[in-house]
């Protein structure tokens, strides 16, 4: 099994690519590097509409996963800001973070 698949299926998402993996042995925290797919990328973090790219952001951010073998499990990611044109400069959405709808 290619080593991609393997993190996929541990992962259990359809939206990302992995691109690398390791392993923390003192605190038992799995960490999978992840980018979203072409056509997930550069949306809107509100609406998800397609929007230019503003910055880099805050550089990268972590997302807590479902354990795994006992293990702690991330995934982490860049987190650019896009230019909304409607809701101004807000983080680019992922598909693995979870939807909370505007207030």
């Amino acid at each position: 099994m290619r080593f991609t698949r393997l993190l996929k299926s541990l992962v259990g998402c359809e939206q990302e690519v992995p691109e690398d993996a390791w392993f923390d042995e003192g605190t038992r925290v799995m960490v999978v590097a992840v980018r979203p797919r072409s056509r997930a990328r550069r949306r809107c973090g509100i609406r998800r509409s397609r929007c230019p790219r503003f910055d880099a952001g805050a550089g990268r951010r972590r997302w807590r996963h479902l354990d795994a073998a006992g293990l702690q499990l991330f995934l982490e990611a860049d987190a650019p800001r896009v230019s909304c044109e409607r809701h101004g400069v807000v983080v680019a959405a992922v598909p693995w973070a979870r939807l909370f709808s505007p207030g």
